[in-house]
């Protein structure tokens, strides 16, 4: 593959897509443009309530550089927070013969999609959007109308999974452009040696933010734990609803508040776990998942939640409804059931690695190389 020189445009240096990068670098030839470099404060704003970085190196293994961003307000999250007008050269002094890009919200996104247009470039989009049912009709319309035109840019899709498909042939992406290229995450760092105990421990990583929904989770363990002994909930993380998802829980020593933990610390609170808990309204994937699975922890989780479809079944957790209440608390007592069977714990172990082996870079890698063979 030497021939071909691959650029990967990304908004900024993210914890999941990095051991990505340094994965995909030992086999194909390639370099990463960043459209920003968010302080510290930028990286802690968004949900996480204090300023921090993140405690795994981000930008080693492989080949990078920093675009000029001239956006008067720099952001990852506005679609003006990235201008990069200096993209088309940058990519030109590489060399590139491919481009994908992660995502085509931001300006920087378009900037790199009209160059590769204009120079013949293969240019491909791996993101994860899904179909939203609740989006205004008009929304629904404009969108129906524009983006078969729009995506039409684009020679190919790195698609991450069953709904981000369906959401691409929806708009009219043909089958031969969509590569399947799953959302994962560097399972060797994930993956822990149990640490053994008599109870059954759920734990919940998040943001405590209205989209995420702690309160959700706090009503079902204080129903659970009326007729369950030794379990616990584990609540990892920080955000506006902390204060009150405490004051909901006072009173149920069973329910642990553990605050933020950065990635090596977060290994330990899985090393300590038996069962997830994604209780979002919406959820384009939900990484945690794969890290849980990374971990042999079975996942309970909402039908909003984009890897719903992918990873769980009923033998590596369960989907429930968003908001009810009683049919999590239903599942939870269902997964303490199985963990306290030997054969049942064993064939979630069995499920989720065949789960493992699909959402793994080990895949991913060989999607760029078919986009980069075939297009």
């Amino acid at each position: 593959m030497s021939q071909k020189k691959l650029a990967i445009v990304v908004s900024h240096p993210i914890q999941y897509y990095a051991p990505l990068f340094a994965v995909l670098a030992r086999t194909i030839e390639l370099k990463v443009f960043y459209c920003h470099n968010p302080t510290p404060d930028e990286v802690g704003k968004d949900g996480f309530g204090k300023s921090f970085s993140w405690d795994i190196e981000l930008l080693e293994g492989y080949s990078y550089e920093f675009l000029e961003n001239v956006s008067k307000s720099p952001s990852v999250t506005r679609k003006d927070g990235c201008d990069t007008p200096s993209i088309g050269a940058r990519l030109a002094a590489y060399g590139a013969t491919h481009v994908v890009v992660f995502g085509w919200y931001l300006k920087s996104h378009l900037q790199a999609l009209k160059f590769c247009n204009k120079q013949g470039i293969p240019i491909a989009a791996r993101g994860d959007s899904q179909l939203d049912p609740s989006q205004h009709w008009l929304k629904r319309l404009v969108k129906k109308l524009y983006y078969p035109f729009f995506l039409s840019r684009y020679d190919a899709f790195l698609s991450v999974g069953k709904r981000n498909r369906q959401y691409l042939e929806y708009y009219g992406v043909k089958n031969g452009k969509i590569l399947f290229s799953p959302h994962a995450v560097d399972q060797d760092f994930w993956r822990v040696e149990k640490v053994k105990h008599d109870k059954i421990v759920f734990i919940w990583v998040a943001k405590f933010i209205e989209l995420k929904r702690p309160f959700d989770v706090i009503d079902a363990f204080k129903k659970l734990s009326l007729k369950h002994s030794n379990i616990e909930l584990r609540m990892v993380g920080e955000g506006k609803l902390i204060n009150e998802s405490k004051a909901l829980a006072e009173g149920n020593q069973h329910i642990k508040f553990i605050g933020f933990k950065n990635q090596k610390e977060l290994v330990n609170e899985y090393a300590i776990s038996d069962v997830l808990i994604l209780s979002s309204s919406s959820e384009s994937w939900g990484l945690v998942v794969n890290e849980a699975f990374a971990s042999n922890i079975p996942a309970i989780v909402t039908s909003a939640c984009g890897c719903s479809d992918d990873l769980v079944n009923q033998n590596t957790g369960r989907v429930y409804q968003c908001g009810n209440i009683n049919e999590l608390v239903g599942f939870m007592v269902e997964l303490l059931s199985m963990l306290k069977s030997e054969d049942c714990h064993q064939t979630i172990q069995e499920e989720i690695e065949i789960k493992n082996i699909k959402y793994s870079f080990e895949r991913n890698t060989s999607s760029f190389l078919r986009f980069l063979e075939a297009f």
